[in-house]
């Protein structure tokens, strides 16, 4: 692409070669440093493209073939100019235009978010505006050692952040922490993390502190991460494995029969800005009232991970009242149940439920739904081991 580009800056020829060993010439070309591209057999020799620069040095080696060459076709800027050079508006349009291009590229246009895996990419991007990152801002005005700093100290979970600069692209590279996951290796134990009977244990390091059929409570130790020698030395490292137990669990939540409950109302309003530079213009007139809520569709002119800086979003208002409801037991049942199946789907998604029993509490108030588990699940949960030198 690159040298495409160059060609096209210099110009260049498609020439044709005739006479005896047009091959010849060719190949003398070479030997002169003259490059030729896109060669062609023609029934009366030969036919190929050159600089503009290279083909008025032909002469030279012509005298020494007995060749002719003829200039077919010109290509590029320098032969485009020439063309146009009596169109006074076309070479004022053609300087402004690198001008512009010169000046809008000393700004950023685009801001990319790379590393993130736990942390939204949009609370990401308004924390780089906050600290001075957004499409339109010059690039010389960003202190890439004082951004990475202060960007880490925005969230609790970036160890190290930084921004790279290419062109009118900025980076933002994030390399998040995982402060509840113990460092590899670490020497830890294994506790239990709800009461429970042991049914299995299938550990890989580690010294087993528990039996199957034991009892055990939350807190419990099951496996240590300390293994004692028979010459009463000591070594620490990390435990690892499975403690599988059957344990009971208990979920409840409950349901007032006086409810709220949103009505959307009218038609939706919707509303456009066009984005240019970070500069936004508004196209519509008049406020939106009321509560309401909103759906956002961002299109921008993307390709190839770049895209210019000009948006337009549309947002959608969605106006809605609040009414005042009352459940019938039924119905205030239904939404109970629907309840619990969340709360299961995220406190026993780790466990297998053996058996289920569920019993409704009614009270003046509204309904409470409580729901009595026995499960088979891995209880097993490693804890760091602290050791402490003897002074």
């Amino acid at each position: 692409m690159l040298i495409k580009f160059l060609r096209y800056f210099l110009g260049y020829v498609r020439f044709s070669v005739k006479g005896e060993f047009p091959e010849r010439f060719l190949t003398q070309l070479a030997q002169s440093n003259i490059s030729a591209w896109d060669i062609r057999r023609t029934r009366s020799g030969l036919e190929a493209k050159v600089l503009v620069k290279d083909y008025l040095k032909f002469h030279s080696v012509k005298a020494k073939n007995r060749v002719k060459t003829r200039v077919l076709a010109r290509f590029g800027l320098p032969f485009f100019i020439k063309k146009h050079r009596l169109r006074v508006g076309f070479a004022a349009g053609l300087v402004l235009y690198f001008a512009a291009l010169f000046f809008l590229s000393s700004f950023v246009w685009n801001v990319r978010v790379v590393g993130n895996e736990t942390i939204p990419e949009k609370d990401i991007l308004a924390a780089c505006e906050r600290l001075g990152l957004y499409e339109g801002v010059r690039r010389s005005d960003i202190d890439q050692g004082l951004f990475r700093t202060r960007l880490a100290l925005e969230f609790d979970n970036i160890a190290w952040a930084s921004v790279n600069i290419e062109g009118v692209r900025a980076t933002v590279n994030i390399s998040e922490s995982e402060p509840d996951r113990l460092p590899p290796k670490a020497p830890s134990n294994l506790v239990a993390g709800f009461d429970g009977v042991i049914t299995a244990i299938e550990v890989t390091e580690g010294t087993i502190k528990t039996a199957v059929g034991q009892t055990v409570r939350k807190g419990d130790l099951l496996v240590s991460g300390i293994t004692e020698y028979k010459d009463g030395t000591y070594s620490f490292g990390a435990s690892e494995g499975e403690v599988i137990a059957q344990t009971e669990r208990e979920l409840e939540c409950f349901v007032p029969f006086e409810q709220t409950e949103k009505r959307y109302v009218g038609r939706p309003i919707k509303r456009r800005v066009l984005t240019f530079f970070g500069l936004n213009i508004p196209l519509y007139l008049g406020t939106v009232e009321g509560p309401y809520e909103t759906e956002t569709v961002c299109r921008r002119f993307e390709k190839y991970e770049m895209y210019l800086p000009v948006k337009l979003t549309e947002t959608e208002f969605l106006k809605y009242e609040t009414v005042n409801i009352t459940l019938s037991e039924d119905e205030a049942k239904q939404k109970a149940e629907a309840e619990l199946l969340k709360l299961e789907e995220s406190e026993l998604n780790n466990a297998e439920i053996l058996e289920k029993k569920v019993d409704f509490e009614v009270t003046a108030a509204g309904v409470r739904i409580i729901s009595k588990y026995k499960c088979r699940q891995n209880i097993g949960k490693q804890d760091l081991l602290l050791i402490l030198e003897e002074k």
